[in-house]
């Protein structure tokens, strides 16, 4: 009898060890896996945050280059945000702040428009004191709840602003300055070896 009662103390005292070791074990891997779920969620986030930035900023550069003239209204400076609706077609600015929800999470995304200054020494880098009308710095700002915000810069240019292509110059020259922003003629400022009487559009360069 007092050999079973051993047995059956020493039977106790391993489960007991056992319990405290599995319950050690399963805090350890709590420990570990909850800070993994929560650097995913948060990696997550930032993926999203980032691709919501450059979708606005994607879409700011396809506006800019079917409507120039929607940037060079805008005020500049920080202290002015816009975003753009991409809803309708063509795309338009809108002021404020745009809110987007992504499964359970609201990010926030804006820009702001500052003017570009050259430096005549250095024409292709910015800064300077010789104003450039056809290149707009945009600058994207993005965040969502207990994060910072984050930045994305870039610059916008009139390169593949929509132009309008006129061969019908048989109106003569001596037309000085731009007709107007919604209007045109079939005139032309000054010519040399231009037959504009002919063809419209035909030019007739050292007599040929």
């Amino acid at each position: 009898m007092i050999k079973v009662a051993r047995r059956r103390g020493q039977s106790m005292i391993e489960l007991i060890v056992s319990i405290a070791v599995g319950a050690i074990l399963i805090i350890g891997a709590v420990a570990i896996i909850v800070p993994m779920l929560n650097i995913s969620s948060s990696v997550a986030r930032i993926q999203t945050a980032s691709a919501l930035g450059k979708e606005l900023l994607d879409n700011a550069r396809v506006l800019a280059g079917s409507n120039w003239h929607a940037f060079t209204g805008l005020s500049t400076s920080s202290l002015n945000r816009y975003y753009i609706i991409a809803s309708t077609s063509p795309f338009t600015v809108a002021t404020g702040t745009e809110s987007v929800t992504v499964s359970t999470t609201t990010y926030t995304r804006f820009f702001y428009i500052d003017d570009v200054y050259r430096n005549p020494s250095s024409p292709y880098e910015p800064g300077g004191s010789v104003y450039d009308p056809s290149t707009r710095r945009i600058t994207v700002v993005y965040s969502w709840p207990v994060a910072a915000s984050n930045t994305m810069v870039s610059y916008l240019t009139r390169a593949a602003d929509e132009i309008l292509f006129d061969t019908g110059w048989n109106g003569g020259g001596n037309q000085d300055g731009p007709v107007g922003a919604t209007t045109t003629n079939t005139r032309f400022a000054s010519s040399s070896n231009i037959d504009y009487t002919g063809t419209p559009g035909s030019i007739v360069i050292n007599g040929y």
